[in-house]
């Protein structure tokens, strides 16, 4: 048994390329899970999670630091944060097990997305931006139909400079972001961007075109890739052109909203 101040929980999960945090089903508290690790700072995400109350985004109950023990012997120290359990599967890895060149599994997925747009669409108008949707961060309840939006450790307020991003899964304009902070000088305000590179929702559509992309085709989306329907003869028309406005490299040439985006998947 592990334990963290009073959190007890029988083992954790370690995937360092999906994940900076150790995460843990707790064994005495039902329904909540801990995310720990000894250098990780969890107060953006706490913070950010306080002021959000949606199903489909997970509740956060306590924040702190702690010695973590394998039974009885100390091991290190951690910083943690204690969190609603979302049950469920990684979207990503949920469909990679199925036969996308199916409709019936079209379908599915296009009605999967669909639910996650009402929570996208919460977040942007509560003024944040998640800026780190990828494989592991997206889990599909099969029970309820839902889909869940989790791990908001790179979750920044509209506005504000980036925390970091996951190259593989970032948009054009968070790359662009990254290249120019890093090229300032130290004496440079590190908290200003340009108001043309500050980054809104739209940020979040084109993670979901990626992780879209690679779920309906079983590969990962690069520039000058194969059409969606060239690698998938079985996804609609309609969807491959969500797909690419979605994956639209200018902004502004971007599907605009998480509302716009849900009613096109339901126009399929």
């Amino acid at each position: 048994m592990y334990t963290i101040n009073n959190y007890c929980f029988q083992d954790f999960k370690c995937e360092s390329n999906l994940h900076k945090s150790n995460y843990a089903v707790l064994a005495n508290s039902a329904g909540k899970g801990i995310k720990y690790a000894p250098y990780a700072d969890f107060s953006g995400e706490y913070n950010i999670l306080k002021e959000l109350d949606h199903r489909q985004i997970p509740k956060v109950y306590d924040i702190g630091q702690g010695k973590l023990y394998r039974d009885e012997k100390f091991l290190i120290k951690q910083n943690f944060i204690v969190l609603q359990h979302i049950g469920g599967y990684d979207l990503v890895k949920y469909f990679r097990e199925k036969n996308v060149e199916s409709s019936e599994t079209i379908d599915e997925v296009v009605k999967v997305f669909v639910t996650l747009c009402n929570p996208l669409s919460y977040l942007h108008a509560m003024n944040y931006l998640h800026c780190d949707i990828k494989p592991g961060h997206l889990i599909y309840n099969q029970e309820t139909g839902l889909g869940h939006i989790i791990d908001f450790e790179l979750a920044i307020k509209q506005g504000e400079t980036l925390r970091g991003i996951s190259r593989e899964y970032a948009s054009p304009e968070q790359l662009q972001i990254l290249a120019y902070l890093r090229s300032r000088k130290e004496d440079s305000d590190k908290n200003s961007l340009p108001p043309a590179m500050q980054l809104d929702g739209r940020t979040d559509l084109y993670s979901i075109g990626l992780l879209l992309y690679e779920i309906v085709t079983k590969t990962v989306w690069q520039k000058g890739a194969d059409l969606p329907r060239k690698t998938n003869k079985c996804i609609p028309q309609k969807l491959e052109e969500i797909i690419m406005r979605l994956l639209e490299e200018s902004v502004s040439n971007r599907i605009s909203s998480a509302e716009k985006l849900e009613k096109m998947l339901l126009d399929i």
